[in-house]
């Protein structure tokens, strides 16, 4: 790449072999500018090499520690700062951007020595059931925001004010169940809608892309033009809104506001490469931010569950971060700094 200065924004993100793809690629005396959080997430994939970069000071390093997103005195801030050392936080207080609403299972380790494995099952669903039913609630105290800003055409500002979260896809409390109990409430009444093997694709649902795909897709202006759509890479994470159905040519239009751009997709297309968006995993909503968030917390999720996770999630939250479900979910969360390390060739050398 020809380019003299290099911005890389995200890092945290980043496995160790696109790092070395990008690296390769880029012109020996170029600056490269790494921008990153490594509280977060480690990348999906091999290696760690933001962490590893900083902590093997590999390259001059600036420490940023304004906080932009919230306000520095904001509790949000406070408990995630917490969180990131491993420090079970004052979650229980009560504050004005934050809220732990407990659903909790009583005397749970006792329960599961003294109950049958299929009896202390069906206590976990009980439980379950009773989390999202504190989901529901909670939801349906900002779902009018939520519908004006929708009926105003605020798109940008409909997608990013409310968003719930779940640290994986499976299980009751998974992503794939909360969007369809979420789907009901938001989109309850569509004027079309697409059945597919994996539910039902609705006029104005949110959305997101998943897969990097050339795809075919218009500006606005040329969408509204009638004319032919281009080839444009999208990308995995993009959210946006389903506004056309076309139901004799079989095709779904997407707007994703913050590109500006109408994607078309074949409704043979669909459970390839959208999922509903009112519930996204944390590792999908890394680098978003949302007015207010809704993140589920429960032992079902156990395997997902250390300070890097819930770090994300929490700092997603620019207004309001609700954390929903198992007390003691949450404080084996904030306990389990050692499982976020990751041992790297890096490190070796």
């Amino acid at each position: 790449m020809p380019y003299q200065v290099m911005l890389i924004d995200e890092a945290s993100m980043i496995n160790s072999t696109l790092f070395a793809r990008l690296m390769v690629k880029i012109s020996a005396d170029a600056v490269v500018i790494i921008v990153g959080d490594d509280a977060q997430l480690p990348p999906i994939g091999a290696g760690n090499p933001l962490t590893d970069a900083i902590a093997l000071k590999l390259a001059p390093t600036v420490m940023l520690t304004q906080i932009y997103r919230q306000r520095s005195e904001q509790a949000i801030a406070l408990i995630a700062n917490d969180v990131r050392q491993g420090i079970i936080p004052p979650y229980k207080e009560r504050y004005e951007d934050f809220t732990f609403i407990g659903v909790d299972i009583d005397n749970r380790h006792a329960l599961k020595r003294s109950l049958s494995a299929n009896e202390f099952d069906e206590v976990v669903k009980t439980n379950a059931h009773n989390i999202l039913a504190s989901i529901a609630q909670v939801t349906l105290e900002y779902l009018p925001d939520s519908r004006a800003k929708l009926a105003n055409k605020k798109i940008r500002e409909y997608l990013t004010s409310f968003q719930v979260i779940s640290p994986m896809r499976g299980h009751a409390l998974g992503v794939d169940n909360l969007n369809i109990l979420l789907q009901e409430y938001f989109n309850p009444n569509p004027k079309k809608k697409v059945k597919t093997v994996r539910g039902e694709y609705r006029l104005l649902d949110k959305v997101v892309h998943t897969k990097n795909e050339n795809m075919p897709s218009y500006t606005t202006e040329q969408f509204k033009e009638g004319g032919d759509p281009a080839e444009r890479r999208i990308f995995n994470g993009m959210c946006g809104l389903i506004f056309r159905l076309d139901e004799d040519d079989e095709l779904c239009h997407v707007f994703y506001p913050n590109e500006e751009i109408v994607v078309q997709y074949k409704y043979e297309e669909l459970t390839n490469l959208l999922s509903l968006s009112y519930a996204l995993s944390v590792h999908k909503v890394q680098g978003m931010e949302y007015d207010t968030v809704v993140m589920v917390m429960s032992f079902s999720h156990l395997i997902m569950l250390n300070t890097k996770l819930l770090y994300t999630a929490i700092t997603r939250a620019k207004g309001h971060c609700y954390i929903i479900g198992e007390s003691a979910a949450f404080e084996a969360s904030c306990k389990r700094l050692e499982h976020t390390n990751r041992h790297t060739v890096m490190q070796e050398l």
